[in-house]
């Protein structure tokens, strides 16, 4: 049985930790149960064995707690990096979960998937739309699925992980109340735009005042690559922790990313995206 299993991004600016969405990176995940337990991983790969694997671990504790012993095997496609800011680990997460509960008959709902998949990540706003696609708002205790961005999209991959742990720990723990103003105006004018799907309003809500303005001290060369791209008139943004980077544009935003990326100081690959035009899914 094979499930495939987006990658995601998350805040679009100023959603922090509220606003996530899928891109149609992809992965695949493989599994039938067997009568030894194996891995066979392609793309990405930390090496980690079986005993260690993110992926098959979920798979063995969910299938414990359905009362099932029997071994199984296991193969991934990793189309997604890891430590980038693109929901490797939400993917991991949500992929396992669902491709276990197929294998067993689909005993838990998508709502009680969600939840595990919240208490194993730690936080909502990557595997929330890994699992139930598009662009999704994460609330307390609901989560709403909006209108996907009217505009072009790319992402600009760099050759090194930023680990959201530090990312977290980058942000201060108090913000003042201006910048707390600021940034909920750009949220409600964000959320506004997506739902008149209205490309320019959307592109003009982007501004952030929560994790941007220190998180892109940990990316190289980030603030002057904005300052360029909104030159070109387009709009740059951190995606979820980092380092990779999210450029929005109305018109030839693979053209414009190009030659952003050949000014950036550090190694990276361009890739056109679709942003909220996927979900977590059973594969052919």
């Amino acid at each position: 049985m094979k499930v495939i299993v987006p990658a995601t991004t998350a805040n679009l600016g100023p959603g922090f930790d509220l606003l996530g969405a899928t891109l149609d990176i992809e992965n695949e995940i493989v599994a039938e149960f067997a009568d030894d337990y194996s891995l066979v991983e392609e793309g990405y790969s930390d090496k980690n064995p079986f005993s260690e694997h993110l992926i098959a671990q979920i798979m063995l504790d969910f299938f414990k707690e359905q009362g099932i012993v029997q071994p199984f095997s296991l193969q991934t496609k990793n189309r997604i990096p890891f430590a980038r800011g693109l929901g490797s680990s939400s993917a991991a997460i949500v992929g396992a979960l669902f491709l276990a509960n197929e294998m067993c008959g689909r005993p838990l709902t998508k709502e009680e998937l969600l939840n595990k998949a919240i208490a194993i990540e730690g936080h909502p706003d990557n595997v929330a739309p890994a699992l139930l696609g598009g662009v999704v708002v994460c609330l307390k205790d609901s989560f709403i699925n909006l209108p996907s961005p009217t505009v072009e999209a790319c992402v600009l991959i760099p050759d090194f992980r930023l680990e959201t742990k530090k990312a977290r720990e980058a942000l201060p723990s108090k913000i003042n109340h201006g910048s707390a103003v600021k940034n909920s105006a750009s949220l409600a004018q964000l959320i506004l735009a997506l739902e008149r799907e209205d490309s320019d309003l959307f592109l003009s809500s982007l501004e952030d005042e929560l994790h941007e303005p220190y998180r892109g001290k940990l990316i190289p060369g980030f603030f002057e690559l904005r300052r360029q791209a909104e030159d070109f008139g387009g709009k740059l943004v951190i995606s979820g922790s980092g380092p990779t980077l999210l450029y929005f544009a109305n018109h030839h935003a693979l053209v414009t990313a190009q030659e952003l990326s050949e000014k950036w100081q550090l190694p990276n690959q361009v890739l056109p995206v679709k942003i909220g035009k996927t979900a977590t899914r059973l594969g052919d």
